[in-house]
């Protein structure tokens, strides 16, 4: 397994990759039209191209020889979506492809964003995961994680709440 960094000549792939992961992970557990509004701004062409041209976001794809298997996004300084401390590290994005999931390549992404934030000097790394999303919950528990608070995320159709999950290195 080997993380490559994502590039702009690779929007197209990463655009498809983040729809259907997202898709997969929460279209179930959404209102009809949802999803589908909130494709619209997160995963436009020029939202993901103003994203990774950002100096402080890091992007990796999750391969194996050349497939996909999933892909990650840390986020350091104002990048970050809340907080924009500068001892902290955002998990943003960390998604598996439908085919992979269940094989333990979440937890090499967790412990890959450890090691980033150490690489970095950071003292901590944060994410947000949805209260009504409890596998998740408890994946980032196993890791150390723990609740510090919660956040409004913007679904654009409705507003939805994020626990804050925190974990100290």
């Amino acid at each position: 397994m080997r993380l490559t960094p994502i590039t702009l000549n690779d929007l197209a792939t990463l655009r498809d990759l983040a729809m259907r992961t997202y898709s997969a992970a929460f279209a179930s557990k959404n209102a009809p039209g949802v999803i589908e509004r909130y494709y619209e701004d997160a995963f436009a062409k020029a939202n993901l191209n103003k994203q990774l041209s950002n100096p402080d976001s890091y992007w990796y794809f999750y391969k194996e020889k050349d497939e996909i298997l999933g892909y990650l996004k840390l986020n350091t300084s104002n990048a970050q979506t809340e907080f924009q401390e500068e001892n902290g590290l955002e998990v943003e994005r960390i998604y598996i492809d439908i085919p992979h999931l269940g094989k333990g390549y979440g937890s090499e992404l967790i412990e890959f964003s450890i090691s980033k934030a150490k690489e970095l000097e950071k003292n901590y790394i944060w994410l947000g995961v949805w209260e009504e999303n409890p596998e998740a919950i408890k994946f980032y528990k196993r890791h150390g994680f723990k609740i510090v608070g919660t956040h409004d995320y913007d679904m654009i159709a409705e507003i939805q709440t994020d626990y804050i999950m925190r974990l100290d290195l």
